[in-house]
């Protein structure tokens, strides 16, 4: 047992909450998850049950403290993935939470424009105009479509505070997740009181912004009881879980850069001056005078995960058989297959897309599918769309922002993959680092805690002192120049399908069907 200092970070992601404890050289002393399922009965909807949340965090941080003395945890961090949840005065939620792949909101995108105008939202958020990305829109559609849940609300929360609240009873949203909403002015850090009044949205019903390391209450009698921590443990502001990813990928300068292979992918940077690009997200950094750019790719471990879903019983079999990693399994076989899978194209849009097409529309798409491929290069393609993707964003970084990449932290899920890093590293022609830490957002969560109650003199400490890089993976050549000719045609493959997806939505396809007559 630890007899030291310990910090607890928490990370609500897309599919599971994450808890470690780490003692300030960054070692992890215990882990937990707990994993829930996202509820999707329409296309372009998708949602969450928060109270979910709080148990697979209840049961995550039980976990983590096995072995642990709760006395010995000195401050609590927060990460979160993005969403929308309306709570009573309990902080408890009145209805499903409504995720950041949810589309449902795309009308309230031209309200928006008709009341505010785009550009004015752009010139004060840092932020263009979508739905499910970004709070805004998904407020306006409860509160036209559900005006008894908004009234009902008592606030209007991210996941982060929402489980801030649950930990403390205080109802805050971070900076950085502020920045995600359309409603937050970027640069003086505040609530933007024309937006408020130009939608009529009740200004009581948002929680109170604080800095992402400051502390904003204490774990409560309850909380302590159910989680197993010890009351009146601090419990800091937050951060969206790029800003956790930051921390905890080490990277904290412009020109550096890092992507978190989650349900999501994420890559990001830091951008000392105010410039900001709409086909980023952009957000608070954690100075003052540094922003962090995002290029969001929806459909990466989301991707992995329907394919293991639908197509990957007999690996799950195996899995189960052989105490191996599915996902081990799935990428084995892509790798027998070769660089481009044999003319096999697949477009990553499941969920719709963000950075840097913004197309809510979008679809998946396999192209070039023949009789001569198999489940190896299906999968292979399924890696390398994601790849595609990534280079798409790291082409814009460097030929329209000026940035200068050398090479990708990349942490999350995917970390651990050789295969899959291998073939980033061939399709972007850069050299990967993978971060031998798993837990990136929980630990960047637990290092803001510590910064926080002064357990480290600066974030630049912090991340000296727990940030390990572990292998390394060197773009191959002859990989490299396969894959730079099929970029163009997987750039080009989006836009001449694109209109087809509009289509599509239009023709309101029945998405359930009833055999008649017992057939």
């Amino acid at each position: 047992m630890s007899e030291g200092p310990l910090l607890l970070g928490i990370d609500i992601g897309g599919t599971g909450t994450k808890a470690g404890v780490f003692d300030l050289d960054g070692a992890l002393i215990g882990s937990g998850y707990g994993e829930y399922q996202m509820i999707s009965t329409v296309p372009g909807q998708a949602e969450h049950d928060a109270e979910l949340w709080w148990q697979a965090t209840v049961k995550a941080v039980r976990a983590s403290l096995q072995g642990v003395d709760p006395a010995h945890i000195k401050a609590i961090g927060v990460g979160c993935t993005n969403g929308l949840i309306a709570v009573d005065d309990q902080g408890k939620p009145i209805r499903p939470a409504i995720m950041l792949w949810d589309q449902r909101a795309l009308p309230e995108v031209e309200r928006i424009k008709e009341r505010l105008g785009a550009e004015t939202v752009f010139s004060i958020t840092g932020n263009p105009l979508a739905p499910g990305a970004y709070s805004l829109p998904t407020l306006l559609w409860l509160k036209h479509h559900e005006p008894q849940s908004y009234e009902a609300a008592h606030k209007l929360m991210v996941p982060g505070g929402y489980l801030v609240a649950r930990l403390t009873g205080e109802f805050t949203i971070d900076h950085s997740r502020a920045s995600t909403t359309l409603l937050f002015d970027i640069r003086k850090r505040r609530w933007h009181t024309p937006f408020l009044n130009g939608l009529d949205i009740d200004e009581t019903k948002l929680p109170r912004p604080v800095a992402c390391d400051e502390v904003v209450g204490t774990i409560t009698a309850e909380a302590a009881k159910l989680t197993g921590l010890a009351p009146g443990t601090p419990v800091v502001g937050g951060c969206m879980d790029t800003i956790g990813a930051s921390l905890g990928t080490g990277v904290l300068d412009e020109g550096q850069c890092f992507i978190i292979m989650g349900t999501a992918a994420r890559v990001a940077g830091p951008v000392k001056a105010d410039r900001f690009d709409k086909r980023f997200m952009n957000c608070t950094h954690l100075s003052t005078d540094c922003w962090q750019y995002i290029g969001a790719i929806n459909g990466v471990g989301s991707t992995l995960r329907w394919v293991r879903d639908n197509f990957g019983h007999q690996e799950q079999q195996e899995a189960e058989r052989s105490a191996e990693n599915v996902y081990d399994l799935i990428t084995a076989q892509a790798a027998d297959s070769p660089p481009g899978s044999k003319g096999l194209l697949f477009l990553p849009y499941l969920a719709g897309e963000r950075t840097p097409i913004w197309d809510p529309y979008a679809r998946g798409v396999f192209f070039g599918v023949t009789l001569g491929h198999n489940r190896g290069d299906v999968f292979n393609s399924v890696l390398e769309g994601a790849a595609f993707a990534i280079r798409h964003v790291v082409e814009l970084l460097e030929q329209d922002m000026g940035l200068t990449i050398n090479d990708l932290h990349i942490g999350g899920a995917a970390a651990s993959s050789r295969v899959w890093n291998q073939i980033i590293a061939n399709v972007v022609n850069k050299r990967v680092v993978s971060l031998t830490q798993s837990h990136t957002e929980v630990l960047g969560a637990a290092l803001l805690a510590g910064v926080g109650l002064g357990l480290y003199g600066d974030y630049r400490e912090a991340v000296a002192k727990t940030v390990v890089t572990g292998a390394t993976f060197e773009p191959d050549y002859d990989a490299h120049q396969t894959y730079s000719k099929l970029f163009p045609m997987y750039k080009q493959l989006y836009q001449d399908t694109k209109h087809h997806f509009h289509q599509l939505v239009k023709l309101d396809l029945p998405q359930g069907w009833v055999r008649k007559g017992g057939q």
